[in-house]
C-alpha cells in the first residue's frame, strides 16, 4: 500500500501545473538499471530497476509565493534473495525523500514555511519530518523558527519507524553587522511515543574582516549531561590565491535514553586540523591537510594529505590527492586519481582509489577500486548515464557493480 501511495502522489503532483494555469513546472525523471553485491544476501549478485522522480511546481498563486517540491523513487528488485531481513522481505520498495508546500511572505516580511515532507536543520537537532515548519522573521531584531511532526527513518531501501516517532525543535536567530548570524535552538526526538532525546543548541558565524570568516556549533545533550559536539574554525585568506582554514572538533558518541549502549562509558574523539589552498594559476591548484587525532587514553593519530587539481587542456579536468595517516589502531597510506573529459555532449570519467593498510589487532592488506562513466546529453530533454566499477580488498578478489540509467527533464 506504501507504494501505491507514493505511485499516486507523485502522479497528482505532475498533474498540477496541468491543474492551475499560473503554475510553472519542471520534473524530472530518471530511470535506472542496477547491479551490486550484498554480501549479506546468499544471493550476493543482485539487480534493481529504479525510477526516481523530481517534480517543482512554481508560482501556484499570482505573486510566486507558493511552490511545490517533491523527490522519490520506486525501486523493483529483479534478482532473488532468500534472507528474512526485512528491508528485503519483499522485491518492490518506495521511498519519498521530500513533498512540501513552500510558501514564503505567508504574512509579508514576517512568515515562510513548509508543510509536508521536508528536511528541517538546527544546531540542536535536524532530521526529515512529515510536519511543518515556520520561520517567523524581522521581529524586531530576531527571527524564530518553529518545527515538529513524524520522524521519517530510512533503511536500507525502506521507511522504517512508526507514529509515534517524532520530531520538535525551535529556533532564536539574529543576523547582524559583519555577516553576524547567531542562533540558539532547542529540539527533541520521540521513539514509540517515549522521550529519547533533547538537545540545545548554538551556531554562530561572523566575518569581523574582509578576509577572515570564524565559525562555530556546539550541541548538548542535556539527559545525558554532555556535548555531544563542538566545532571552532576559522576561514583566512591572508594573500591573493591562498585560503587557509583551522578548525578544533570534539564529539562525544550519545544514544538514545532507552539505548542499551547509553549505559556503556566512551572517550571523547578531539580533532585540531589545518588546511592549505593555493591557486598556482587559473588551471591549477594544489591543497594540504593536516589533523590531529585524539581518541582519549594516549590514543593518537597523525594525518596528512596533499591534493591537486589541473586543467591542462580544454575540457579535461584532473584531480589527484594522497592521505597518509599513522597511529592509533595502525598504518593507513593511499591515493585516488580521477578525471573527465568533455567531448562535444558527452563528458567521459575515470578514476583509481588506492588503500594500503595494517591494522594494529587484525589485518593487513590493499584496497582497490577502478571505475569509469559517460554522461551524454542527446539534448535538452534526454540524457544517459552509465558507470562501471571494480573493488578489490581483503573481503573479495573482484566485485562488480554499476548502473545505467535515461534522464528525462520536461
Amino acid at each position: 500500500m506504501r507504494i501505491i501511495r507514493i505511485v499516486v502522489i507523485l502522479i497528482a503532483v505532475a498533474c498540477v501545473p496541468i491543474l492551475s494555469h499560473a503554475a510553472e513546472g519542471m520534473v524530472t525523471s530518471s530511470t535506472q538499471a542496477l547491479w551490486y553485491n550484498d554480501f549479506q544476501s546468499q544471493d550476493t549478485d543482485q539487480n534493481d530497476i529504479a525510477q526516481y522522480l523530481k517534480l517543482d511546481v512554481k508560482k501556484l498563486d499570482k505573486e510566486g509565493k507558493i511552490n511545490l517540491h517533491g523527490y522519490g523513487r520506486v525501486i523493483k528488485q529483479t534478482s532473488t534473495s532468500v534472507e528474512s531481513r526485512p528491508e528485503i522481505a519483499e522485491d518492490t520498495y518506495g521511498r519519498m525523500y521530500y513533498f512540501y508546500l513552500d510558501y514564503r511572505d505567508a504574512i509579508k516580511d514576517h512568515l515562510n514555511f513548509r508543510a509536508g515532507r521536508t528536511y528541517v536543520n538546527a544546531a540542536a537537532v535536524s532530521g526529515t519530518i512529515d510536519g511543518l515548519y515556520l520561520n517567523c522573521r524581522n521581529l524586531g531584531p530576531v527571527g524564530v523558527t518553529l518545527f515538529g511532526g513524524r520522524n521519517v527513518l530510512f533503511d536500507n531501501k525502506t521507511e522504517v519507524g512508526t507514529g509515534g516517532d517524532a520530531i520538535i525543535g525551535m529556533s532564536v536567530y539574529l543576523d547582524t553587522v559583519k555577516n553576524t548570524h547567531i542562533e540558539a535552538s532547542y529540539g527533541r526526538k520521540y521513539s514509540d511515543s517515549d522521550l529519547a532525546r533533547e538537545n540545545v543548541g548554538l551556531d554562530f558565524s561572523s566575518t569581523p574582516l574582509e578576509k577572515v570568516n570564524l565559525y562555530g556549533r556546539m550541541q548538548y545533550d542535556t539527559i545525558g549531561d554532555t556535548i555531544e559536539e563542538l566545532l571552532f574554525g576559522a576561514k583566512v585568506a591572508p594573500v591573493e590565491k591562498l585560503i587557509l582554514r583551522g578548525e578544533y572538533f570534539q564529539s562525544h558518541p550519545t544514544f538514545d535514553k532507552y539505548s542499551f549502549y547509553s549505559y556503556f562509558d566512551v572517550n571523547d574523539y578531539d580533532e585540531v586540523s589545518i588546511t592549505a589552498e593555493y591557486q598556482l594559476t587559473s588551471k591549477y591548484r594544489v591543497s594540504g591537510k593536516y589533523a590531529r587525532e585524539d581518541f582519549g587514553d594516549d590514543a593518537t593519530a597523525n594525518l596528512y594529505g596533499i591534493g591537486f587539481l589541473a586543467r591542462p587542456i580544454k575540457d579535461l579536468t584532473l584531480n589527484a590527492s594522497y592521505e597518509n595517516r599513522n597511529g592509533y589502531t595502525g598504518k593507513l597510506n593511499g591515493f585516488r586519481v580521477n578525471g573527465v573529459y568533455t567531448i562535444s555532449k558527452a563528458a567521459i570519467s575515470a578514476g583509481v582509489d588506492y588503500d594500503d593498510f595494517h591494522r594494529e589487532s587484525s589485518r593487513d592488506g590493499t584496497a582497490k577500486k577502478y571505475w569509469a562513466g559517460v554522461n551524454y546529453a542527446l539534448n535538452d530533454t534526454f540524457s544517459a548515464v552509465a558507470r562501471v566499477e571494480e573493488d578489490i580488498n581483503y573481503n573479495f578478489d573482484h566485485a562488480y557493480q554499476g548502473f545505467a540509467a535515461l534522464n528525462i527533464t520536461y
